[in-house]
């Protein structure tokens, strides 16, 4: 909660509330007081009021600033939670007022700010001009915690392996392929096995990458000794590596889909026993409701998967 939350015309939260969040995201009560503008004395007061009333310390006050206690985290983190909701709350507010204006914080993976977010940021923009979009890069693994931390609206996540907590609005599979130069011999066929990486040159993903483990699992369930010229953790790595000449790799039509419709590299899809796909989902907290602004953001990223599916038919 920023220091314009506390100029919100209805804002529920004491300021002991909001001079605790503002402590404890800048480490500082110094830090906290320029951010609010109030008085660093003032902050301090109604930080040690709370404190009394709550019989337990916060913050351990050390010489380079102020450090949440175990209790102090725990408050922080229901305190935070709080404060999303109430965001949330304000912009359902917003929107039964009729306001063409609002806020949603999208969760995705670093996989995505290049190939996908970008243009599904575009055209938001281009239909919903009033609207802020806050895009928010993490690690995959990472994501479904932070949704639930009140962190973000809605969330892309790459093969989500727990959805129980989740409400899944779509889901859309990408195919694994080989991806290769668009004269290389592989693209002569509809569809490759997992053998041409022991035929030709192959880039290999490497951790973290998801798709590391998927490689290794096709290499032990095949039993092919894959021609190993490089590897890399980076997809964008491993397609500047292709496109050098230097080999061929095994990636998801997500990972080149504009490389692909540009024409600069071509993608065979992978045939065989146990070949599974990427999934992508767009998914929101089960316990948190969406807010007509989310909702449009969700309809429309439904409306352009839609599309998707059928260009990859």
């Amino acid at each position: 909660m920023h220091s314009q939350t506390e100029n919100r015309q209805m804002n529920p939260f004491s300021r002991f509330l909001i001079y605790f969040l503002a402590v404890a995201r800048h480490g500082s009560i110094r830090k906290a007081s320029e951010d609010l503008h109030i008085a660093a004395s003032a902050i301090d007061r109604h930080i040690l009021l709370g404190e009394q009333a709550l019989e337990t310390p916060l913050f351990e006050r050390l010489s380079s600033g102020m450090r949440l206690t175990a209790v102090g985290e725990l408050f922080y983190a229901h305190a935070n939670r709080w404060a999303k909701d109430f965001e949330s709350l304000n912009r359902q507010i917003d929107d039964l007022k009729g306001m063409r204006r609002g806020r949603i914080d999208i969760l995705a993976p670093e996989a995505l700010a290049r190939v996908f977010l970008p243009s599904i940021a575009a055209r938001l923009k281009e239909q919903y001009p009033g609207i802020v979009l806050n895009m928010h890069i993490h690690d995959n693994a990472e994501l479904g915690e932070r949704l639930f931390a009140g962190e973000g609206d809605l969330a892309f996540l790459l093969d989500p392996a727990d959805l129980r907590d989740l409400q899944v609005r779509s889901m859309l599979s990408f195919p694994l392929g080989v991806v290769s130069l668009p004269k290389h011999p592989v693209t002569q066929h509809s569809s490759a096995r997992f053998s041409v990486c022991a035929e030709y040159s192959v880039i290999v993903p490497e951790k973290p990458l998801a798709l590391a483990s998927v490689f290794a699992k096709l290499e032990a369930d095949t039993l092919v000794n894959p021609n190993v010229i490089s590897g890399a953790n980076n997809v964008q790595m491993i397609k500047s590596l292709v496109k050098a000449g230097l080999g061929i790799t095994i990636l998801s039509y997500l990972d080149v889909m504009d490389e692909v419709q540009n024409g600069d590299m071509a993608f065979t899809p992978l045939a065989g026993a146990h070949i599974p796909p990427f999934r992508l989902a767009l998914a929101h907290d089960r316990a948190r409701p969406l807010s007509a602004v989310a909702r449009r953001v969700a309809d429309n990223v439904e409306a352009e998967w839609a599309l998707l599916r059928q260009k990859m038919v």
